[in-house]
């Protein structure tokens, strides 16, 4: 530990935490990133399927995106499986704004989801298109993918107390 990070811990007991919590977040969204790819890559190609077109898209998707997958879970693998203690956050009044703003962030998203899937079909000349409902899929599945990794972004910080705390009682 540096001399910032015990500072930070004396100023706030809630920093070692906070850092805990950022640093599971770093780790999920290592992989995460992948699975925004290949989860809306499933949807295309299920929808594609469906609407008897060829799924290419979609597959190609969810290849690139599990093979991302794959790689940031093994480069997280000594993060992971560190029993290092966390650096301390250094930054709390932004995790703190983080946490207030995450539920209306999630709401907005999913809310913007639906509207811009909903736009899309409603008011673009071929919206209701065979053609066109696979790609209308992939963007709202790419945004929900989104959200989701924000909440539990969102989670892991809320709960980084606790989560600590269990930590702490494994070791």
């Amino acid at each position: 530990m540096t001399l910032g990070d015990a500072t930070a811990v004396a100023i706030d007991p809630r920093a070692l935490a906070f850092g805990y919590a950022q640093r599971r977040s770093w780790v999920f969204f290592a992989w995460w990133y992948g699975a925004v790819i290949a989860l809306p890559g499933a949807v295309d190609a299920g929808l594609s399927g469906l609407l008897g077109q060829e799924p290419d898209r979609g597959i190609f998707m969810m290849i690139l995106g599990t093979a991302i997958s794959v790689v940031g879970w093994l480069v997280t693998l000594g993060v992971r499986f560190s029993r290092k203690p966390p650096k301390p956050a250094s930054d709390i009044p932004r995790v703190e704004q983080a946490i207030r703003i995450s539920p209306h962030v999630i709401k907005f998203s999913v809310i913007g989801a639906a509207v811009i899937a909903a736009s899309l079909v409603l008011l673009t000349p071929n919206g209701r298109s065979p053609e066109l409902l696979p790609i209308i899929g992939l963007i709202a599945a790419a945004q929900l993918a989104i959200t989701g990794g924000i909440g539990y972004s969102g989670w892991l910080m809320k709960n980084s107390g606790e989560l600590y705390a269990q930590r702490l009682e494994r070791r």
